[in-house]
């Protein structure tokens, strides 16, 4: 499963959302202000804590790229 690394007030995190739906790729939404250990698994993953991400099986993508991503 994807995941979108977001958090609230961001436009390019709305912006990346709004991108996947359209583009009809899954994935579930993890707000990291409401989700502590959502920070823990960013800092893994890409070594800063940073939104948005797509974390995806074949790759992590990161801010305006996402808006570009076909899955």
């Amino acid at each position: 499963m994807n995941t979108l690394y977001t958090i609230h007030g961001c436009s390019v995190c709305a912006r990346s959302r709004k991108h996947l739906i359209q583009e009809e790729i899954p994935f579930e939404e993890v707000n990291i202000l409401n989700t502590p250990m959502a920070q823990r698994n960013l800092k893994e993953h890409i070594g800063e804590v940073y939104t948005p991400v797509l974390v995806t099986n074949e790759s992590v993508v990161k801010g305006k790229d996402i808006l570009t991503y076909q899955g």
